[in-house]
């Protein structure tokens, strides 16, 4: 699957640092927007200038699929957003995409080049990534049912990178679960500003990571039933597994 994982790519400090500001802007309310070249006005915009510049900036078209109104470029921004399990414990599956344009459209779908999250907390309930994919139109997908799933529990400074077309949902208790979300564009979708909230950007530690493809899960699973469009699928997950951990079931 076109999942990719970097063990915790920020020192102790820096995840303080970057997960108090996240906290101090949560909630958004809507996703927001930062230019590759803009200046960075928050320890939010310049982590993740800095973290695409470190580990993504020759690797941008990995997995970028062309499409007669979604044609290839290089990056120009980001859109972020920030998730957290606070008050709800389900994120429902969904993927990546430009929903304006999907809205404005006939349901024709554009994504990005890449989606990432980084999670500034530890917990157990993993991001479940199905090797689902939306399809060039609104509900139509690639490969329903899916044949694999990723499990990726969260860790502190855990950086994740995957193709944005990938069905991605959590499924977990409420809890204190915070991550910090965004998506390389090579166009900036309509209707994204930047946050407009000032502060004194930190300048985080990176530690070179290598990324690392998920591992193939061998032991018993547990099932969960979840909807992809109008189908129930069966989705098979991990009995045990660790904070940080990053697993490939096979459905």
């Amino acid at each position: 699957m076109n999942v990719l994982t970097f063990p915790q790519i920020l020192d102790a400090v820096s995840i303080l640092e970057l997960r108090k500001e996240v906290q101090y802007f949560y909630p958004i309310k809507f996703n927001r927007w930062v230019g590759i070249h803009d200046e960075p006005e928050n320890t939010i915009e310049k982590y993740i200038q800095d973290s695409f510049d470190f580990y993504l900036s020759d690797s941008w078209g990995l997995w970028f699929e062309n499409t007669p109104w979604n044609e290839i470029g290089k990056p120009v921004g980001f859109e972020w957003w920030i998730e957290s399990l606070e008050e709800h414990n389900t994120i429902t599956l969904h993927s990546n995409h430009d929903d304006s344009y999907r809205r404005n459209n006939y349901g024709i779908m554009r994504y990005p080049l890449l989606s990432t999250e980084t999670h500034l907390t530890h917990d157990i309930d993993p991001t479940t990534i199905l090797n689902t994919k939306q399809g060039n139109y609104w509900e139509v997908y690639d490969n329903n049912p899916p044949t694999e799933a990723v499990f990726s529990a969260p860790e502190e400074g855990k950086f994740v990178v995957t193709d944005p077309r990938y069905m991605r949902g959590v499924f977990g208790r409420r809890c204190p679960r915070l991550s910090l979300c965004y998506d390389v564009w090579h166009y900036k979708p309509k209707h994204l500003d930047r946050i407009g909230m000032v502060s004194k950007p930190y300048d985080c530690k990176f530690y070179k990571r290598e990324a690392t493809l998920p591992m193939q899960w061998l032991g018993t699973t547990k099932i969960l039933k979840v909807d992809i469009g109008n189908k129930t699928i069966t989705n098979k997950f991990p009995t045990k597994y660790n904070e940080g951990e990053t697993w490939k079931v096979t459905q």
